[in-house]
């Protein structure tokens, strides 16, 4: 009998530990709210110019990309297809030493069909190589 009376007596004193360091932490955490004073207003347009691709423009957007086994697969919707080589050069050229390959698809802004217009291919030994799909107009013909 006496073992069980300290056993809940010991069961009580940890629960208590237990609510003290709670309450100290909480107390602590309310110290540590920073002021409005320690955050700064950054002007995006004094930003230096960097070599990065522009992510951010009206021309073209990236709409989905995957990486497995040192591929990188870029999915691209633009206005104009015919500018797939500079649109693909501008996505390649700064990560292009992370892959082993890297496969940039260029769909026609807007078309729904699942086959892009063109595919621009860039590995190490074979540099860029661009493919152009044809459309079901042109294999009709």
């Amino acid at each position: 009998m006496k073992i069980q009376w300290m056993f809940r007596i010991g069961l009580i004193a940890c629960a208590i530990a237990l609510g003290i360091l709670n309450l100290t932490l909480w107390q602590q955490r309310a110290e540590v709210v920073p002021s409005d004073d320690e955050f700064e207003v950054v002007n995006l347009e004094a930003l230096p110019e960097t070599n990065e691709p522009q992510l951010v423009n009206e021309a073209w957007e990236i709409t989905d990309i995957a990486t497995a086994h040192g591929a990188f697969v870029i999915e691209v919707e633009a206005d104009d297809p015919s500018r797939t080589e500079e649109i693909a050069r501008s996505l390649v050229e700064p990560i292009k030493g992370d892959y082993d390959e890297i496969l940039v698809y260029i769909n026609q802004r807007g078309d729904e069909s699942d086959l892009p217009a063109r595919r621009m291919q860039w590995t190490p030994a074979g540099g860029y190589v661009e493919l152009e799909y044809a459309s079901e107009d042109d294999s009709a013909r």
